[in-house]
């Protein structure tokens, strides 16, 4: 049989695989939809989805540009909870354009720095990225208890400055960032090159690419995306809780299972287009636990948990060597 029908064939095949998944998940949720009688698939519920989503799409977003420059970094929810407060102080007083660039730069520089310090330092990612979680961590605590020092609450975004929050408006940010990420990632030069060092910096490096150049600019794009993601957050919620102790963590796991699902998918459909199918999924996998009544806390956390390292195996199974 000749290569090409060999292609063929495999391509074939894994679309094969793609389409009875895809039907498997439809009809799961259509016989939840009619236990749950009718719930499940109301209009009122998809909105919910939908919009609970967007946050953690735009997070994963960063997540995936960081997978894909193969480093391991968890210090993105503490960096959206850092660019979410920043969000409301800066919206408060400037307005929301204000907000936007302030946050977008503040994730920059935040993400910047920790990729600095894994080339310089040479410290694996993940280990350091923890010492920078608790960093900053610390920056949203201290502002937090300068606020409970002069008898005030952490800042509250004001809700005429919400609307980016709400639909429309949560809807606009969600396919803006999609659109951002689908030109980043598949038309630029800055995509190509992180994609390539991350795969091997030594052919990157034969083929002329200046993979320090790329990773880094690989951060700034990642740290936009949680600024922006911040900002919407802060806009959705109206105000975050400041966390310490590395409690920020739980808040990467959902993007960071959506980010792995979308790798896992890069095979069948474009890794951009995969991650918000993804976060919707997930997104709707908790929300169905809801509507059933399952806990919020420590049991639908053990599930979330089970999906990460599911996605995370799913996302490395074809990777040979030690996966970082």
């Amino acid at each position: 049989m000749s290569a090409d029908k060999l292609k063929t064939k495999s391509g074939t095949s894994a679309n094969s695989k793609l389409i009875i998944v895809v039907i498997a998940v439809i009809a799961a949720f259509i016989i939840l939809n009619v236990i749950s009688g009718g719930k499940v698939l109301s209009i009122n519920n998809i909105d919910a989805i939908v919009s609970a989503a967007v946050v953690p799409t735009l997070t994963a977003f960063g997540f995936l540009i960081i997978f894909t420059c193969n480093v391991t970094d968890l210090s993105p929810g503490s960096i959206v909870i850092l660019t979410s407060t920043a969000a409301g102080i800066i919206a408060n007083a400037y307005g929301i354009p204000a907000a936007i660039i302030g946050c977008v730069v503040l994730g920059i520089l935040c993400m910047v720095f920790n990729f600095t310090v894994y080339r310089i330092t040479k410290v694996p990612p993940w280990i350091a990225a923890l010492g920078m979680t608790m960093v900053y961590e610390s920056f949203g605590v201290m502002y937090a208890n300068y606020c409970a020092s002069k008898g005030e609450k952490i800042v509250v975004m004001e809700q005429s400055l919400r609307f980016l929050g709400h639909k429309p408006g949560i809807y606009v940010c969600g396919l803006i960032g999609i659109i951002i990420a689908y030109i980043i990632f598949n038309k630029t030069s800055i995509g190509i090159n992180f994609r390539a060092t991350g795969d091997n910096e030594d052919v990157a490096k034969v083929m002329g690419i200046n993979v320090d150049k790329a990773l880094i600019l690989g951060g700034v794009i990642a740290g936009a995306f949680f600024g922006y993601a911040g900002v919407v957050q802060e806009s959705y919620a109206g105000f975050v809780y400041a966390m310490s102790g590395l409690t920020s963590l739980s808040t990467t796991f959902q993007p960071m299972a959506a980010a792995l699902l979308a790798l896992a998918l890069a095979n069948y459909i474009n890794a951009v287009i995969a991650v918000p199918i993804s976060t919707i999924l997930i997104t709707a996998v908790f929300n169905v636990l809801t509507i059933f009544g399952v806990p919020s806390g420590t049991f639908q956390n053990a599930i979330l948990g089970l999906i990460v390292i599911f996605f995370a195996i799913l996302a490395q199974r074809n990777v040979k060597g030690v996966v970082k």
